[in-house]
């Protein structure tokens, strides 16, 4: 509630009176109602500098936030992307990292893509020239028959677009459905193509209501085959995805020419760490930015809160980490504070330093569960930011409370006063009448006497000119 609300909202109103002395008592109401809207003043000061208290926190709570996030950024990056690939020959295979992989080199030979198992429909009584109307049977349920495995296929209509359909939607895991042209043009013969979703020599049929089969053509499918690590043994996949090594799997995409395998190559990769710290140290500069303008004399809304003292030394556990020596310091891998309190990331300097000991990188920065600094770094961020016991939630909401308060005690003291005015203009309309009344008994005495005197000084005679 602005001062301006405040000041409307008790303004005592015009008094209209018919006595001589309806200004004076205008006065009187106005003067009430002014002394008693003076603490009102004292109130709004209290809820103007609470509400700025307010903006305060939730602008520091935001930035420590997004430094509680670039902190989980970090440790996600150093759990999941602190590995690369490197193939030899990317026409052969493709590789791609995940959780638990190592670094290390491994050697794949590719013998054979594989073939998946196809089917190919009969073309019904008559040739299908319209897949949205027409189909190849008139059956409204069919059998699916993967390997002997059956699956009751029911389609929306005899629609060869929905009989495909229906396949995906109720049998998409075993096969893929799709409708191929298999005429011309000028005369088409749409037919249902069936693919087996895995490699290998799998039986594929499909049969109507009577039992009928509406397969024309099939043709069976091989599995994927390959050699890893030089081993003479041949390893038989029905999919071109592979595992190579916990965390590492590959794509076959072509056969190895000349029985040379193909080398993939795994490697400490510090690239994604390096980017997460980067965001990590913008979030953290713009934290001490922010909590910059509530230091000292002229500290603005936090002046001489102790949340400032907190929140700084939250930030300085955060920027002089180490790990117990000196050689497990953030600053050894180009992460440093300047003199003016943020702290930079050299990029090149931290690749570098990661690069030659990447141990000892993984080893300063643990896991936020597992030590290190991303351990202390959370803990310390928790111990701010944590919903219920955190020291700039727990403020935040006693603000937020302060301010309920607050706004309800002026109310309240509007309400008061709002009635305090009425009821004193109640009273000044009671006066006024009754000097008014007064006035006109005195006017009507004075006439009366001054018409049986015949003095001609009656105040209240009209002037005849």
């Amino acid at each position: 509630m602005s001062t301006s609300a405040t000041a409307s909202a008790t303004a005592a109103s015009t008094f209209s009176g018919q006595s001589q002395f309806a200004a004076s008592l205008q006065q009187v109401i106005t003067r009430a109602v002014g002394i008693a809207s003076l603490p009102l003043d004292s109130y709004q000061a209290t809820l103007t500098t609470l509400n700025g208290q307010q903006a305060a926190l939730t602008g520091l709570d935001n930035d420590f936030t997004s430094l509680q996030s670039s902190v989980t950024a970090i440790q996600t990056a150093l759990s999941s992307n602190s590995l690369s690939s490197a193939v030899s020959d990317g026409s052969v295979v493709t590789a791609t990292v995940g959780s638990g992989a190592s670094p290390g080199s491994y050697s794949i030979l590719v013998n054979d893509l594989g073939a998946y198992s196809t089917a190919l429909s009969d073309p019904g009584s008559t040739a299908v020239t319209d897949p949205t109307s027409q189909g190849i049977s008139s059956s409204t349920t069919f059998t699916l028959n993967v390997n002997g495995a059956l699956t009751t296929i029911t389609p929306a209509s005899s629609s060869l677009d929905d009989l495909a359909s229906a396949i995906n939607t109720q049998a998409g895991s075993q096969v893929q459905a799709t409708i191929v042209n298999v005429g011309s043009t000028s005369a088409p013969d749409y037919r249902l193509s069936l693919t087996c979703a895995t490699l290998g020599a799998n039986t594929i049929d499909l049969t109507d209501s009577t039992n009928a089969s509406v397969i024309s053509a099939f043709n069976g499918g091989s599995p994927a085959t390959y050699q890893v690590a030089g081993q003479s043994a041949v390893l038989a996949s029905d999919s071109r995805t592979i595992t190579l090594a916990p965390g590492l799997t590959a794509v076959l995409l072509g056969t190895s020419s000349s029985s040379v395998p193909t080398i993939v190559t795994v490697s400490n990769d510090p690239t994604a760490v390096a980017s997460a710290f980067g965001n990590f140290a913008q979030n953290y500069n713009q934290a001490v930015t922010d909590l910059s303008q509530y230091h000292g004399k002229n500290g603005g809304a936090l002046e001489g809160d102790g949340i400032v003292s907190t929140l700084t030394n939250v930030l300085q556990q955060l920027s002089n980490y180490s790990n117990g020596s000196p050689a497990t310091a953030l600053a050894n891998f180009g992460i440093t504070v300047g003199d003016t309190g943020q702290l930079s990331v050299d990029v090149s300097a931290f690749t570098a330093a990661a690069n030659v000991n990447f141990s000892t990188l993984v080893s300063t920065l643990g896991g936020t569960a597992a030590g290190g600094f991303l351990a202390a770094a959370n803990n310390a961020l928790n111990g701010v930011e944590d919903p219920a016991q955190g020291t700039l939630k727990i403020e935040e909401n006693t603000v937020a409370s302060e301010i309920i308060a607050q706004n309800s005690t002026i109310t309240n003291e509007q309400a008061r006063i709002s009635q305090l005015q009425t009821n004193i203009t109640a009273q000044m309309v009671q006066a006024d009448a009754a000097i008014s009344a007064l006035e006109s008994q005195l006017s009507y005495v004075n006439g009366l006497f001054y018409s049986i005197t015949g003095n001609n000084n009656n105040p209240n005679a009209s002037s005849t000119g």
